[in-house]
């Protein structure tokens, strides 16, 4: 007996075959995000948080870009469940929540936030896409978008945070 797929599975199935890679969209945006936060974040945040080196400020980015590299990869994967897909689209948010903090923290100190371009030209214009497309092509509930955003939240608030422990 033929299997018979709804409108939406059947579109489902064939735009997910070919465009899972957006689900590497957090990664692509973290390392381009890093690149320009590299030369000047760490002096930026002793300035008005707390003491960071560049040595520890890149030290602490290589496993987490590795780690949203590593879920990013499970959730592109076709078989991947909605958990790898959450956490994706979690840190694509928490990019979202860290360019308001860049553009905040530029708008309140009145300095250049080393990371504020990449936060409002990539990271922002990035996470409206992918939220575009994961609530087009209905990849998770409105209860697991809720759960993203709530993740994101929690992990940008957590980056935040460090910038204050010496």
């Amino acid at each position: 007996m033929m299997s018979v797929q709804s409108p939406v599975q059947a579109r489902r199935s064939r735009d997910l075959a070919g465009v899972r890679w957006l689900f590497f969209a957090p990664f692509a945006v973290f390392v381009v995000h890093t690149l320009e936060e590299l030369p000047g974040f760490a002096a930026w945040a002793s300035q008005h948080f707390a003491p960071m080196s560049t040595e520890k400020f890149a030290l602490s980015h290589i496993p987490l870009i590795l780690l949203v590299l590593w879920c990013s990869w499970r959730a592109a994967r076709p078989e991947a469940a909605a958990g790898w897909v959450i956490v994706a689209v979690a840190f694509q948010w928490q990019f979202a929540v860290n360019s308001a903090f860049h553009l905040g923290g530029a708008a309140w100190f009145g300095d250049y936030s080393p990371g504020m371009v990449t936060a409002a030209t990539v990271a922002l214009p990035v996470t409206v896409f992918v939220f575009a497309w994961v609530r087009r092509d209905q990849m998770l509930s409105a209860r697991q978008l809720a759960a993203a955003v709530a993740i994101g939240t929690a992990v940008a608030a957590a980056a935040i945070g460090v910038l204050f422990i010496g």
